[in-house]
């Protein structure tokens, strides 16, 4: 028997080619006559193991897990083939590959049964009603097996359950699934692939349509622009300079803009943070006193926007992220580059991070590659982290040295083990491109900016809380304040927020002034927070009172895209899509700040 079920697996196998389906490269005996089959190495774990051990999956993450499930069962019923035992065991992930496996009891077109009549093929649990019945499978089958393990992955319990095998066998039979608790948008599509009529599920192609879109980064609501106070026209040739870019910016999100005279739509795609000069809301502050002075010459040699700025952790050395496809680094003392500039990325570069110890370098970018530096020889280590399948938009080390996030553009993030250069098998997902990452102060919660600003529990990899709510327009940047109790984020279209991260309410009202908040920054003692603006300017506010501390910082001549105060507090470095980098002497303002 075991022979004849391994050269079946065989044979389906072998008339399947398709990237869902594990491949068979030989079938032989050997000394002992047993049969074997040498089968592509899937390196990961099956999606039991991955339920047993990380829990309940994402709705997204379980959605594009099933569409490559249903894409691969879409190929297995062209040629005929009934797989009859679709489960999360059969199931193996690789990254973010879903690899479908165990075909040694389908049934192919023109072989007998290898099972006797009015026997049971398959597993309980996840066996169709009409299996059960002593019926028939067919593709139909499939997908009822398809949607019982979605259903257990999404809600971390199978759909049916019985204390005895025949309590079990019965409410697959006549019962209805328990309800859902975390389904959320795919339940809708569970209950088409659960539907006691096998006439009236969907096929597997339909079934993977369905999944694909669900899992599909979802773009931002369309938001109008503030109404322009009286007397203010908007900026409409700034506005019909924005057109849709292939590769979007860490901050790129769809927007529709109106006033009440001129409705102005923009094309579908993403939009660059660095083209909105539309007006904003303005705040109702009194005049501050004069900002500090900028030291000296902007850092110029980048030749394209500079997207991403980043202190050494003994403040010696800045790091510069660039669209040219280029790391710069300089002596933040002489003002001067280190050396030649780092090159290897072969797209822009959107992100990158200082080891705590300082002794690596990661950056991410529209290459899709994170890449890890040595500080002390200034080359790469070893090659490029793997896995991401969008531009990476945001990288963060983890307190303890050995912990890297990175970001994409389709919403995922990965969590590294440096030690092993290896992440864990399911990514944490999100409905749309991750912009900015930052971890809290004691490396237990990772938050992750998006169209809603998530926090993740690191230890168990699962949302520690519901997003935050109060901002619809997405958000750009984050970061924690040394102390991990306050948050501050940076809104794509209104302004910079400050949360209470036990309460995950707002602190006060948001941080309003002309330009929407692209960056966000605090000092190393926690008094001061930067905030970068579309508007050009750079500006400083009093954390506790929730003020500006001084007039805007002005000298770029593009959208500011990113701060870092050094680690000692006394200097604020500002990026800018100008292609310059500045460094302010905020010693004084900082020194000043009320506690």
């Amino acid at each position: 028997m075991r022979e004849q079920l391994v050269a079946r697996e065989a044979r389906s196998i072998g008339m399947l080619k398709h990237p869902g389906v594990v491949t068979v490269y030989d079938q032989f005996h050997d000394e002992d006559d047993l049969p074997w089959i040498v089968m592509e190495l899937v390196e990961g774990s099956s999606l039991a193991a991955v339920i047993s051990d990380e829990g309940p999956l994402d709705e997204v993450w379980a959605a594009r897990i099933g569409e490559q499930v249903a894409a691969a069962l879409a190929a297995a019923h062209r040629a005929g083939i009934v797989h009859r035992d679709i489960k999360p065991a059969n199931i193996l992930i690789e990254g973010r590959r879903a690899v479908v496996t165990d075909f040694g009891i389908a049934a192919v077109p023109g072989e007998v049964t290898l099972t006797a009549t009015g026997a049971l093929v398959g597993t309980p649990a996840y066996l169709s009603p009409e299996q059960v019945n002593d019926r028939q499978a067919t593709s139909a089958s499939d997908i009822w097996s398809l949607g019982a393990t979605l259903y257990a992955a999404v809600e971390g319990r199978p759909a049916f359950s019985g204390g005895t095998l025949g309590a079990l066998l019965l409410a697959v039979s006549q019962g209805e699934p328990a309800p859902t608790q975390r389904a959320q948008r795919l339940a809708s599509i569970l209950r088409d692939l659960l539907n006691r009529d096998p006439e009236r599920r969907p096929t597997a192609e339909a079934a993977a349509t369905a999944l694909a879109a669900l899992a599909a980064p979802q773009p931002a609501t369309p938001q109008p622009v503030a109404a322009a106070s009286a007397g203010t026209a908007p900026d409409l040739a700034s506005l019909a300079l924005v057109t849709p870019f292939p590769q979007p910016s860490r901050r790129a999100f769809l927007v529709t803009t109106s006033t009440a005279a001129l409705a102005l739509a923009v094309p579908v795609g993403y939009l660059l943070t660095r083209d909105r000069r539309a007006e904003r809301p303005r705040g109702n502050h009194t005049p501050a006193p004069a900002g500090p002075a900028s030291l000296g010459r902007p850092l110029t040699g980048h030749s394209g926007p500079v997207s991403g700025v980043a202190f050494s952790p003994d403040g010696r050395t800045l790091a510069t992220a660039s669209d040219d496809q280029t790391v710069r680094l300089w002596d933040v003392a002489t003002r001067t580059p280190h050396h030649q500039a780092l090159t290897g990325h072969s797209g822009a570069v959107r992100a990158l991070a200082f080891s705590p110890d300082g002794k690596i370098l990661a950056t991410g970018g529209d290459d899709k590659t994170v890449r890890l530096w040595d500080m002390v020889t200034r080359a790469p280590l070893g090659k490029p982290l793997p896995d991401h399948f969008d531009s990476v938009w945001s990288v963060a080390f983890g307190p303890d040295g050995k912990t890297l996030a990175t970001g994409d553009g389709d919403g995922t993030v990965w969590l590294w083990n440096l030690d092993t250069r290896k992440h864990h098998d399911v990514p944490l997902v999100h409905s749309n491109g991750v912009g900015a990452l930052a971890f809290s102060p004691d490396g237990k919660t990772l938050v992750a900016a998006s169209t809603q600003v998530m926090m993740w529990d690191v230890a168990i990899r699962r949302p520690v809380y519901q997003p935050l709510k109060g901002d619809s327009h997405g958000v750009g940047a984050v970061a924690f304040h040394p102390d991990g109790k306050i948050l501050a984020t940076a809104s794509h279209f209104q302004a910079a927020r400050l949360w209470n991260t036990r309460t995950r309410k707002p602190i006060g009202d948001p941080l309003v002034d002309r330009g929407a908040a692209g960056a966000v920054a605090f000092s190393s003692n926690g008094k001061v927070l930067a905030t970068a603006s579309d508007d050009e300017t750079v500006r400083l506010w009093d954390v506790a009172a929730r003020r500006p501390l001084t007039r805007p910082l002005t000298g770029h001549t593009n959208t500011v895209e990113a701060l870092a105060f050094s680690p000692d507090g006394r200097t604020l470095v500002s990026a800018s899509a100008d292609h310059t980098v500045r460094l302010w002497d905020v010693a004084l303002v900082n020194q000043s700040a009320p506690v």
